[in-house]
């Protein structure tokens, strides 16, 4: 059945195909709106079809009009890993041998650390095994390219505003990944790897927006969030558990579209002061498959995986606009926001929520910038400061984020062409990943070797093991081949590039 076990698996991992109930957009919240001189700060600062994701009752205030665009993000984020001491922490070859004191198979069995650092060569025992040493396959240097569409469509005298904002990423469609934030990655990659941005930054992201003008100095807001929901279901049959390669495969799939709202608010309560306020329900992806396999002898049985992935939790944004300066033709504005985001409840990409000792923290992001138009130009200018809510990691997790600190600066140009006005305009913005270190605590023990501490680093080697009925040398103390002990520094730079071009409709 070991076999047969092992066949499921691998099966279930080869069909998994999404089921998605939400759509998450992490992209959008970290690059603000790229296609207008909104930026960072729009949430609070009116820009266009960017308004349908950000704040809906915004969308009253934006021009009517088409917008196309291309945004180019280049990531360096850098994970280095502290060195490890000497050889006694090392797991040794030979573990799939070793037991408990009476015989008692480990719960879990951790691969030599030497094969995982240099593999093994083909023998006539065994397959040979690639090596994966640590951070070999560490992510977060990559470049993505995406294009910008969005309308602003104006009805009954302007009151009501309908918008629609995508960002379309280039190449891969959507790139997702999971991973284990353990000892359990030694399986995989090894590696540790950006845990909120990296791959995250891939995600498609749609949006349909509502704004309606209550009265001159009062709009709201809704809108949604858009995603392809995808479900797949295989049968197989399987003649022999010997011989994996001859089986027998039925899929049964459905496509379906998830959604998830978000609401705005857009108060003026003087010709000077703009007031706004925001909210975004969670959002995730969930990627999930069923497998159900047959043997010959008539045995069925079932299996299959769930994965959360691009999780955002409850965000509520509060923010205010003042005009300095307010002309015909010219206007100074000042403008921040605080963003408040619920991340204790995050569910990371294999469905489990951080444990109660390394419990993640709500955050409160502020945000301010300056903004000025003279006749058809228009300049933004912002400062951004996002809080980690990922604690140190002294324990048994390796949940890679950093402090962040970003700026964004862009400016657009509307002059008139063919009967119509054209604008033109560019952005730049760049992300600075605060360098943070951190070190793994001791985990300890009782005598008997039982780890006393499980949120710590877990000894994958027990010490009460034995070969044979003998104790195995060099058990007693810390063995673990999780990938972040005994310590890992992270940060890095994201550089951002965007033009665009819009017309009136």
């Amino acid at each position: 059945m070991s076999k047969l076990r092992c066949f499921t698996l691998l099966c279930t991992l080869l069909t998994l195909l999404p089921i998605s109930r939400t759509f998450a957009s992490p992209l959008q919240d970290v690059v603000g709106d790229t296609a207008s001189t909104a930026g960072l700060q729009a949430r609070t600062v009116s820009g266009g079809s960017g308004a349908a994701y950000f704040n809906p009752a915004l969308l009253t205030d934006a021009p009517a009009g088409m917008k196309v665009g291309f945004f180019l993000l280049n990531q360096h984020i850098g994970i280095r890993l502290d060195g490890r001491p000497g050889t006694q922490f090392a797991i040794p070859e030979g573990i799939e041998n070793f037991g408990h004191a009476g015989g008692k198979r480990f719960d879990n069995y951790p691969i030599a650390t030497s094969f995982l650092q240099f593999g093994r060569m083909k023998t006539s025992r065994n397959e040979a095994f690639l090596a994966r040493p640590r951070q070999g396959a560490g992510s977060g240097h990559d470049t993505f390219t995406y294009e910008t569409v969005g309308i602003v469509v104006k009805l009954l005298d302007e009151r009501i505003a309908v918008g629609f904002h995508g960002l379309i990423p280039n190449g891969e469609f959507t790139k997702m990944r999971a991973i284990f934030n353990d000892e359990r990655e030694q399986y995989f990659s090894n590696s540790l790897h950006p845990e909120l941005y990296a791959d995250r930054m891939t995600a498609l992201s749609m949006a349909l927006g509502l704004g309606i003008k209550i009265s001159d100095a009062l709009s709201i807001g809704a809108g949604t969030t858009f995603a392809l929901k995808a479900s797949v279901g295989a049968g197989a049959y399987v003649a022999d558990t010997g011989n994996l390669g001859q089986i027998q495969l039925d899929i049964d799939s459905a496509v379906n579209m998830g959604v998830s709202p978000h609401f705005g608010l857009s108060w003026k309560p003087t010709s000077r002061l703009h007031i706004t306020a925001s909210a975004h329900t969670p959002q995730r992806v969930e990627l999930g498959s069923t497998f159900r396999f047959l043997l010959a002898n008539g045995i069925e049985q079932s299996s299959g995986l769930k994965f959360v992935l691009d999780y955002t939790p409850w965000q509520i944004g509060a923010g205010a606009a003042y005009d300095l300066v307010q002309g015909a033709t010219e206007t100074l504005t000042v403008a921040g926001n605080l963003l408040y985001a619920a991340w204790s409840s995050y569910i990371d990409r294999h469905g489990d929520t951080p444990s109660p000792g390394y419990a993640w923290a709500d955050t409160i992001s502020p945000t301010a910038g300056l903004r000025y138009r003279l006749k058809g130009w228009s300049a933004g200018l912002d400062l951004m400061y996002v809080p980690t809510p990922v604690p140190e990691q002294t324990g048994r997790t390796n949940y890679v984020d950093n402090n962040r600190v970003s700026a964004g600066i862009g400016s657009d140009y509307r002059f008139p062409v063919f009967g119509t006005h054209l604008t033109v305009g560019a952005q730049l913005q760049v992300h600075r990943l605060v360098p943070r270190h951190q070190t793994k605590l001791p985990t300890p023990t009782r005598p008997d070797g039982v780890n006393i501490a499980p949120e710590r680093v877990k000894d994958e080697l027990p010490d009460d093991a034995q070969k044979s009925g003998d104790p195995v040398p060099g058990a007693q103390g810390l063995q673990t081949n999780n990938p972040g002990w005994p310590g890992f520094a992270s940060g890095g730079w994201m550089v951002g590039a965007a033009i665009y071009v819009s017309i009136p409709i």
